[in-house]
C-alpha cells in the first residue's frame, strides 16, 4: 500500500512527470499535450515576471479567454472591427466572423487583474475613427484600460494621432508583404526610402511604437530604429513559436529579437478549442 497513491488519502501525491496514460504508454508531459505544456510554459513566464510580454495571440472568443485565464495568463491580443450603424467595436478577425463585443469580451473577466491588451482595429477609416474613439474613452471610463490597451492599425493617415493625444498607445502595423518582399529582393533603396516614409509618418501621427511580424526585425533594426525617436518601442509577433512548445523557453532566448529590449510584446500561438 501507498498512500501518496490513494485518492483517499491526505498523503495522495502524483506530479505531471510521474503520470502516464494508456496502461503507462504514453506520458502525461508528452511533447504533443498542448494542455499541459501551455499551462507548464505560462507559469514558466509569470515565475520570469516576462507576463505582459510574452502574450496569447487572437483571443476572439469568451471560450478562449477562459483558456488563458485558466492557464494563468492576464495578457493577450484580439481583433476588432468597429460597426459603424451600432458604435461598438466586435471581436473577430474578419467582418463575417464577428462574434462578441470587445465590451463583452472586457466584462467576462476582472479586468483589475489584465496585464496588457493589445487591440488589433482592422478598419479604422476617416469615417469612423471619431465615434471609435469615443467608444474606447467610453470603455475606459467602464474599465479603466487605457493604460493596459495597445491601439494598433495600419492606417497611415493623420486622424489616428488623435487616438495618441487622447492618451492611448497607438501602434502601427507594418506593412508585412510589402517590406518581406524588398527584403527578399535585397532592394536597399526601396527599405530605406520606405523606412524615411514610415518615420515622417510616426511624428505625424505621433506614436508610441510600431509593430510587425518578428521576420521584419531586420527592417526595423537595420533601417527605422537609426531614424526613429528613441522613445517608439516594439511590439511584434513570431506565430513560428508556441506557447505549447516543449522548448520554447529555450528557443526564444536564442531569438536577436527576444533579446532587444525595446521589443515590448510579443505575440506567440496559442491552441484552444476556442479559436475564432
Amino acid at each position: 500500500y501507498e498512500s501518496k497513491r490513494d485518492l483517499t488519502s491526505t498523503h495522495y501525491k502524483l506530479t505531471p512527470r510521474e503520470t502516464y496514460t494508456l496502461h503507462k504508454k504514453k506520458p502525461y508531459i508528452d511533447k504533443n499535450n498542448h494542455i499541459w505544456w501551455q499551462a507548464s510554459n505560462i507559469e514558466k513566464i509569470n515565475d520570469a515576471g516576462e507576463e505582459k510580454r510574452l502574450i496569447p495571440h487572437r483571443v476572439n472568443s469568451i471560450g478562449k479567454l477562459n483558456d488563458i485565464w485558466l492557464d494563468g495568463a492576464r495578457s493577450f491580443e484580439t481583433d476588432a472591427i468597429f460597426s459603424d450603424s451600432e458604435r461598438k467595436f466586435y471581436i473577430g478577425h474578419d467582418k463575417d466572423k464577428t462574434g462578441k463585443t470587445f465590451e463583452e469580451i472586457l466584462t467576462a473577466k476582472t479586468q483589475n487583474e489584465a496585464g496588457k491588451i493589445w487591440l488589433d482595429f482592422k478598419n479604422l477609416s476617416s469615417d469612423n475613427y471619431q465615434e471609435a474613439l469615443n467608444r474606447l474613452n467610453y470603455l475606459d471610463n467602464k474599465f479603466n484600460i487605457k493604460k493596459k490597451l495597445i491601439v494598433e492599425s495600419s492606417t497611415q493617415s493623420s486622424y489616428f494621432k488623435k487616438f495618441s493625444q487622447a492618451g492611448w498607445h497607438t501602434s502601427y502595423y507594418l506593412p508585412t508583404v510589402k517590406i518581406l518582399n524588398y527584403l527578399e529582393e535585397r532592394k536597399t533603396r526601396s527599405l530605406s526610402l520606405l523606412a524615411n516614409s514610415i518615420n515622417k509618418q510616426l511624428r505625424q501621427q505621433e506614436l508610441k511604437a510600431v509593430s510587425f511580424d518578428y521576420r521584419l526585425y531586420p527592417f526595423v533594426k537595420d533601417h527605422l530604429e537609426p531614424l526613429i525617436p528613441e522613445n517608439i518601442i516594439y511590439h511584434t509577433w513570431d506565430l513560428s513559436e508556441a506557447f505549447y512548445h516543449k522548448n520554447l523557453t529555450h528557443n526564444l532566448a536564442n531569438k536577436e529579437y527576444y533579446n532587444d529590449k525595446r521589443v515590448d510584446t510579443i505575440l506567440l500561438t496559442y491552441k484552444s478549442n476556442f479559436n475564432l
